[in-house]
């Protein structure tokens, strides 16, 4: 169903290998845990920000937030071994969270398509070291750390759960607030 690829940019990328229904499971919380074990590590910001500029840029190529303060990771790219980690970006993304910690399809991905996800989506500790190339007529340019705010009032609880109770303030401040 999914295939890695080399896209247009010469990175690798996540391809659909046939049509795609929304809704469909891509990638379980089970799966990526299950890689994490082999050569990961859970760094917090501060150890992170510690690092010389070329690994922390690789330990973040493949990391991902998994509190607030805390970004898991890995040095080396062999240890990233689970599709889920060639996931790319984009503004307008085919893929979302689901409520709890899968990554599901938010619409049909056809056949051939590049899978994306709103790095938005999970980014809350370190602003990304990349200029965005999605192409899309929504596109923010940069991905940052608060870009996950803006991103509440569309996806609701739509995130890891980690960050469920901070959108919940997030969105009881919005019915107080309207």
């Amino acid at each position: 169903m999914i295939e890695k690829r080399t896209n247009e940019h010469g990175d690798f990328g996540l391809y659909a290998s046939v049509d795609i229904p929304a809704q469909t499971l891509l990638f379980s919380y089970d799966e990526w845990i299950e890689d994490e074990k082999f050569g990961w590590q859970t760094l917090t910001v501060e150890e992170l920000d510690s690092l010389p500029t070329d690994q922390k840029e690789h330990f973040l190529k493949y990391g991902y937030d998994i509190d607030f303060g805390k970004i898991i990771g890995t040095f080396e790219h062999e240890n990233a071994r689970n599709h889920s980690n060639f996931m790319n970006h984009s503004c307008e993304p085919n893929m979302i969270y689901d409520q709890n910690d899968n990554i599901i399809a938010s619409r049909v991905i056809y056949k051939g398509e590049e899978l994306s996800i709103d790095y938005g989506n999970f980014i809350v500790n370190v602003d990304q070291n990349f200029i965005c190339r999605c192409g899309s007529a929504h596109c923010r340019g940069r991905i940052t750390k608060e870009d996950w705010k803006s991103l509440v009032p569309k996806l609701g609880y739509n995130f890891p759960k980690f960050m469920h109770s901070e959108i919940e303030k997030i969105l009881i401040s919005s019915r107080i607030s309207a």
